[in-house]
C-alpha cells in the first residue's frame, strides 16, 4: 500500500482508502460543525420569515454561534498542519486560495443583491483566506502558536481602539463599532482560534511527522457506529459547497412557501 493513500477505517468502522492530507475524523468534525451551521441558519430563517419568535441573536444563540465559529476555525488550523507540517505545499495553497477567492466573490456578490446595505466585505470565507496565509510561519511552532493564539483571543475580546472603526481597518477587529453586514468575522480575535488549532493539529500528527490516518482508530477501529456518521463525514468533505448553497436553498424554500400562502 502506498504511503500517500493509506487504508484505514473511517469513523463508521468501514475500511477505506483516504486521499492524501485527509483524515476521516477531521472530515467528520467539519461535517458536524457545518450541520450545526445549517441548523443555526434554518432557525434564523424561521425567525426571519415569522414562523417562530426566538429573539434570534441574543441569549443562547450567542454561545451557539461561538461554538460553530470556534469549531470551524480550530479545524482550519488543524487542517493547515496536516497539509503543511512537512513543508509548505504551495500547490495546495494556490488551489485552496483560488477556491476561496471565487467563493468570497460569490458570497459578496449575492449579498449585494439580497441586502446591499449589509454587503459582506470580511466574512468567514474572507477571514479564512487571509488567516491561512498569516499563520503559515507558525505551522511547525505549535507552542508559540498556542501562547500567541490565546493572547490574541483574550486581547481581541477586551481591548478596543477608535482607529479600527474606519471602513478600511474594521476588518482587523478591536473597533468600537461594527458595520452592518450579513457576515462579519474580524481578524482579531478570531485568528487566535486558528493559531490554537495549529497547536491542536500537532496532536493529530505523530512524533515522526507521519499522519496517523484517523484519530478515531485508537478507540473505534472495530466499532462501526452507523451510516449517519458516514453522512456527516461526507458533509465535511464538501463543506465549502454546502456553505455556499445551503442558504440560497433555504431562502428559496421559504420564499416558495410565502408565495403559496
Amino acid at each position: 500500500m502506498s504511503e500517500t493513500t493509506p487504508a484505514v477505517q473511517s469513523i463508521t468502522g468501514e475500511s477505506i482508502t483516504i486521499k492524501p492530507n485527509r483524515l476521516p475524523f477531521i472530515d467528520w468534525l467539519r461535517g458536524f460543525f457545518i450541520l450545526l451551521m445549517v441548523i443555526y441558519h434554518f432557525c434564523y430563517d424561521l425567525d426571519l420569515f415569522g414562523y417562530i419568535d426566538t429573539a434570534f441573536g441574543r441569549g443562547a444563540w450567542i454561545p451557539f454561534r461561538y461554538i460553530i465559529v470556534i469549531g470551524f476555525l480550530a479545524l482550519v488550523g488543524i487542517s493547515l498542519v496536516i497539509v503543511h507540517h512537512k513543508g509548505i505545499n504551495w500547490q495546495s495553497v494556490k488551489k485552496r486560495s483560488f477556491q476561496l477567492v471565487i467563493a468570497c466573490l460569490f458570497v459578496s456578490g449575492s449579498g449585494y443583491f439580497i441586502a446591499p446595505h449589509k454587503i459582506t466585505i470580511f466574512g468567514i470565507l474572507q477571514f479564512i483566506l487571509v488567516a491561512s496565509f498569516l499563520v503559515l510561519p507558525f505551522i511547525n511552532k505549535p507552542k508559540l502558536a498556542l501562547v500567541l493564539g490565546i493572547a490574541i483571543f483574550a486581547i481581541g475580546h477586551s481591548v478596543t481602539f477608535p482607529l479600527f472603526n474606519s471602513i478600511w481597518l474594521h476588518w482587523i477587529g478591536m473597533g468600537e463599532t461594527i458595520r452592518p453586514a450579513l457576515d462579519f468575522l474580524p481578524l482579531i480575535p478570531w485568528i487566535g482560534v486558528v493559531l490554537v488549532g495549529i497547536y491542536c493539529g500537532h496532536w493529530f500528527i505523530g512524533e515522526t511527522g507521519t499522519k496517523v490516518g484517523s484519530f478515531t482508530l485508537s478507540e473505534h477501529q472495530n466499532k462501526p457506529i452507523g451510516k449517519s456518521n458516514r453522512f456527516i463525514e461526507t458533509m465535511g468533505q464538501h463543506s465549502l459547497i454546502i456553505y455556499l448553497v445551503h442558504q440560497p436553498i433555504l431562502f428559496g424554500i421559504f420564499y416558495a412557501l410565502e408565495y403559496l400562502n
